[in-house]
């Protein structure tokens, strides 16, 4: 038996339609070469059943509908439903051969079946035969007007009097990948030699992809943009994050959601294709039988396109109409369209439930076209009357509230950093995390004038565009309209920069400046690794190597992806700015930094002041950040309490859902929240009593929740104003506070200066200073929410890299250009190991010990870490075992591919069975 249970076992069929003034025993015969070829080669049997309607002109025959005109009676309200049981009833069906009337129903079916609007569902369908089929006025309404996936072969004979070649190839512009064949003949299902190899070859193309039926030949791929959408291998950007979000679905749903994409190894085939069923509760109206959301992924999903999600149940059109389907439908979509760019599976699940759950099921029924607003008008009434309040509290309460959940998070955060690893307490609360290599956030946030957050960024940035090995730090700020010259300039210095000819990197993809942007001002800089992560911290052993160089005190840098997202200002919680945009684009962070203006000379609007004129204290911009975050995610929970307090912990706890944080640590936040309504309030099983809750409450929830997700450091900026001293002290004797962990001073402005003067190679000004400050706070940011560094290595004795490590050692786009590798050998640091003599070369250095490191998510295993490399083209084959060590010089150990990465075992040398030459010495 496979991994997919005894599904292998079913036997293949084929449903076969005949034609008008016929019988499916008549069609049999007549094709019984093609019969026996199949049932021989593939073990494909036909089902061949006959129309339910006797044909006018012969009693002894039958047909599919009775036509007159363009009107077909008996097709919706029979023929369908007739199909459908069928199909239901023959385990094994997987394609449709029609030929005439049964071409045309084959056609009507494979519509029906790709429609989000009709209610039939051909599970297993993967393609159809059409044999003198014929185009004709479409006669179910409400089929939407799109290509076909299916695949298709169209048959039909030259000498065909009754319906004419042209009326069969017009029905080929419906389908994406439609192929045909032309025989010599007339109105019949041609049984020659060559023609039964047509209809075998079509079919074999399938017989590989039995457990993927939404898998394609590429060989009948056609040039349609939405056949692409599905057919396209996606970037390996959405490709994380789809299968992220299946991992993540599938811990949601263990019950509910159905897989119809192979997986292999801990990946799954694309397109991923899954179905989730919904549950039916009590609440509001329901259709009588089951429905469930079958889900498809573009290639370029999640990053600007929403997932294809199409309705599927066996209710007949009476108990779920065209009307409330397209209704359904819609809710789905207005849902997902409002999160492009993020995985909206699950905001779709909820949209569904809740069209039901809400009565708009009911609504729709009501609608007229005298009354093509009644839907609307309906669901703001029902609205309005269940519309729930949770309990308020004085503002006083609520700022207490907040203060109690920043300390929860704290004890969050120090229980993760304090586990042991591969204890069981360790295994537990990573049980959930998905592994995989980390794209790591960390968002800036201040107000204009602190940034002086642009010089903060352009100080540290360069050539690199996104690749595997990176980690990500989102800036985020208020509208720059302060030393806005400050930004142009040092882009201006870089753009004359990559001119020079030293500015070359051998393989790296460079863009018109020397630094490669993903969107506006977002690129990779260096970071000193966290104390203690890399094996050679704390020791003297010569020869240690380094992908991407070293800085002035000689720890290893590695390459993150600074972002910066503008738009915070006060109020965008309702709408300010870019309000919610900006917010919800915070959600690719992972720590954040906000960058304060330590001189105190400016307003909380960014304006540059004096004392007597308003300037505010650096600790009132740390508690406005925070609060914008705050009611940000209280106003997104609150909207929403009337149904979380009916369906209790479960919603509530899937309303922390979409902010980019793993089930294991909301389920830690979660736990921390509840002992401490037991311990300090004697409120017991708070949790399973909402209806007891009152803002206060909510509030403590979603500041330990934001206190747990986004841990920040506090870039302490223009230290070398006068006024600075008065606050510096001031600020780091009251850490932590509002969410803050930990504060660097530095001058962003000096630093950068200092970088931009290198990249030109001109003299440092009297006002430049190595971007020492810069590095510690990147530093700092990135310990709050440690990585695994992991150091793959081809023998355990010598340390020597992976031979396929080699390319991403010499052309990967995260390495650092001439201009940037100056600014290093300035500041007393040194270059990447491979970079000699102006460029990148793969000749062997004398530094290549533990060369390259790859960044980790937390509760990644060593199977992650042997699957990563395999996209990466490092490693190929499969797995047999690993040897790891934690320490240099340490004896090396076997260690399983399902033990969790962690310093213990992070120098390792992974083994498969296609050995490459450096594996067979």
């Amino acid at each position: 038996m496979s991994e997919h249970g005894d599904s292998a076992q079913v036997p293949r069929k084929l449903l076969l339609l005949h034609g008008s003034r016929q019988v499916g025993e008549i069609l049999l015969g007549r094709i019984e070469k093609l019969r026996k070829k199949l049932r021989k080669m593939y073990n494909l049997e036909f089902v061949a059943p006959d129309g339910p309607f006797l044909h006018p002109e012969d009693k002894g025959m039958r047909q599919w509908w009775n036509r007159e005109g363009n009107d077909y009676f008996g097709l919706r309200e029979k023929t369908l439903e007739f199909i459908q049981s069928i199909w239901n009833k023959n385990d094994g069906l997987e394609g449709i051969v029609g030929f005439s009337q049964g071409a045309r129903l084959a056609h009507l079916l494979v519509q029906c079946h790709e429609s989000t609007v009709q209610p039939l569902r051909l599970k297993g369908l993967r393609y159809v035969i059409m044999c003198s089929g014929y185009e004709a006025p479409p006669p179910i309404s409400g089929l939407e007007e799109r290509k076909l996936c299916t695949p298709s072969l169209h048959v039909w004979g030259a000498k065909d009097k009754l319906i004419p070649p042209e009326q069969s190839r017009a029905v080929m512009k419906d389908y994406q990948n439609a192929v045909h064949h032309e025989h010599d003949g007339g109105h019949h299902v041609p049984m020659k030699a060559f023609d039964v190899q047509i209809y075998t070859e079509f079919i074999a193309n399938y017989a590989k992809v039995e457990e993927n039926p939404h898998k394609w030949p590429s060989s009948l791929h056609a040039d349609d943009p939405v056949l692409h959408a599905l057919s396209e291998t996606p970037s390996e950007e959405a490709m994380m994050a789809q299968q992220d979000e299946v991992e993540a679905l599938s811990a949601m749903f263990p019950d509910e959601l159905k897989m119809y994409s192979k997986k292999v190894g801990v990946v799954y085939e694309f397109p991923i294709v899954y179905r989730i069923d919904l549950i039916k509760t009590t609440e509001g109206m329901w259709p009588p039988h089951p429905i469930s959301l079958e889900v498809s992924y573009p290639h370029d999903y999640p990053e600007s396109v929403i997932a294809q999600i199409k309705l599927i149940h066996e209710n007949n059109m009476m108990e779920f109409t065209s009307k409330q389907i397209q209704a359904c439908h819609q809710a789905i979509s207005d849902a997902a369209e409002t999160e492009i760019g993020m995985p909206t599976v699950l905001t779709c699940v909820y949209a569904a439930r809740e069209f039901f759950e809400s009565g708009s099921m009911a609504t729709v029924t009501d609608i007229t076209q005298e009354d093509p607003h009644g839907l609307a008008d309906a669901d703001k009434e029902y609205e309005k009357k269940h519309a729930s309040v949770i309990r308020p509290a004085s503002k006083e309460r609520i700022q207490l509230c907040i203060l109690q959940g920043l300390q929860i998070a704290q004890l969050v955060c120090k229980k993760l950093h304090t586990i042991e690893a591969n204890t069981t307490a360790y295994k537990m609360v990573l049980n959930q995390c998905h592994g995989g290599i980390w794209k790591y956030t960390c968002g800036l946030v201040g107000k204009p004038s602190a940034g002086s957050k642009y010089d903060f960024f352009f100080s540290n940035y360069f050539a690199c565009p996104v690749s595997l090995l990176k980690a990500m730090v989102v800036l985020s700020s208020l509208p720059f309209f302060y030393e806005e010259s400050t930004f142009f300039n040092a882009a201006t210095a870089f753009a004359r920069q990559r001119n020079d000819a030293g500015s070359a990197i051998g393989g790296a993809t460079m863009a018109p400046h020397p630094f490669t942007t993903i969107d506006p001002n977002v690129g990779f800089c260096l970071v000193p690794a966290p104390e203690g992560s890399c094996p050679e911290d704390g020791i003297s052993i010569e020869n240690i190597g380094c992908s991407h160089g070293r800085d002035h005190l000689g720890r290893r840098l590695i390459p993150v992806i600074l972002k910066d997202v503008a738009g915070l200002v006060p109020g965008a919680y309702q709408g300010r700015g870019r309000g919610n945009k900006f917010l919800n684009d915070l959600t690719e962070a992972d720590v954040l930094i906000h960058v304060v203006d330590a001189s105190g000379t400016a307003d909380t609007e960014g304006h540059v002041v004096g004392k007597e004129d308003g300037a505010s204290h650096p600790l009132e911009d740390l508690a406005w950040i925070l609060n914008e975050m705050v009611e940000w995610v209280f106003n997104n929970v609150v909207y929403k309490w009337n149904r979380i307090q009916r369906r209790g912990r479960d919603k509530l706890f899937d309303m922390f859902s979409g902010y980019g944080q793993s089930r294991s640590t909301t389920q830690e936040v979660f736990f921390g929240v509840q002992k401490y309504m037991e311990d300090v309030e004697q409120k017991e099983g708070a949790l399973e009593k909402l209806e007891e809750w009152d803002e206060g409450d909510l509030y403590r929830l979603v500041s330990a929740f934001l206190g747990t997700r986004f841990p920040m450091a506090l870039a302490l900026n223009k230290k070398d104003l006068p006024s600075s001293v008065d606050f510096l002290d001031k600020v780091k004797e009251s850490l932590p506070i509002h969410g803050a962990h930990v504060g660097v001073p530095l001058s962003a402005r000096a630093e950068m200066n200092y970088m931009k003067s290198h990249m030109i190679q001109e003299n440092p000004s009297s006002g430049a200073s190595i971007p020492e400050g810069v590095w510690e706070c990147l530093k700092s940011a990135v310990a709050l929410r440690e990585p695994i560094l992991v150091f793959p290595v081809s023998d355990m004795i010598s340390y020597a890299p992976l031979p396929g490590m080699i390319k991403f050692a010499t052309g990967d786009a995260s390495l650092p250009n001439s201009g940037m590798i100056r600014c290093l050998v300035a500041a007393a640091g040194s270059a990447p190991s491979l970079w000699q003599n102006g460029c990148y070369t793969a000749s062997l250095s004398d530094k290549m010990k533990l060369r390259d490191a790859v960044m980790m998510k937390i509760g990644s295993t060593v199977e992650d870490l042997f699957h990563s490399l395999k996209r990466m083209g490092v490693l190929g084959g499969e797995f047999v075992r690993a040897e790891g060590a934690g320490e240099i010089g340490e004896k090396p150990r076997l260690i399983p591919k399902l033990e969790i990465l962690n310093r213990s075992n992070r120098i390792l040398k992974i083994m498969t069975n296609k050995r490459q030459e450096w594996q067979r010495k």
